[in-house]
């Protein structure tokens, strides 16, 4: 794991529980994500649940969005070839929503992105990494 992406991961996103809703939707998915998020900071979130959940971030609503994605890059990190991980790059580069995040927390993204692009099995000379990250750079800011 790089030092320098975790440490600026947990300045970025201080522990916080979560009110309000986590996900809007009424499917057994985001009832298993309500049950897993509900009243926990994502600090309490075992990375786990973004290997589980990988590809679940846009179930979120923003707030929950914006709580709890340090999960899902903490999990890209620990393992920067996880299933987690590649789905981050993707949803990262497709749209997300960026608007409930202060400049310090999109940095952070950015540096975690950088990071798993460059230690994942497929490197950063990969056209899908490539692709994603120019995404990645132009939604959060480069």
């Amino acid at each position: 794991m790089s030092s320098d992406a975790f440490d600026a991961l947990v300045q970025a996103f201080p522990a916080r529980v979560l009110e309000g809703p986590i996900s809007p939707h009424e499917c057994d998915e985001c009832a298993a994500i309500r049950a897993a998020l509900t009243g926990r900071a994502w600090v309490e979130v075992p990375d786990s649940f973004a290997e589980e959940f990988s590809g679940s971030l846009p179930l979120l609503t923003e707030n929950a969005y914006n709580a709890y994605l340090p999960i899902w890059l903490r999990a890209a990190l620990n393992d920067s070839s996880c299933e987690a991980a590649n789905m981050l790059l993707i949803n990262l580069a497709d749209d997300p929503p960026t608007t409930k995040f202060s400049s310090e927390q999109a940095r952070a993204i950015l540096l975690v992105a950088r990071t798993v692009v460059h230690q994942n099995y497929w490197g950063p000379e990969d056209e899908g990494n490539t692709t994603n990250l120019r995404a990645i750079e132009a939604a959060w800011g480069a």
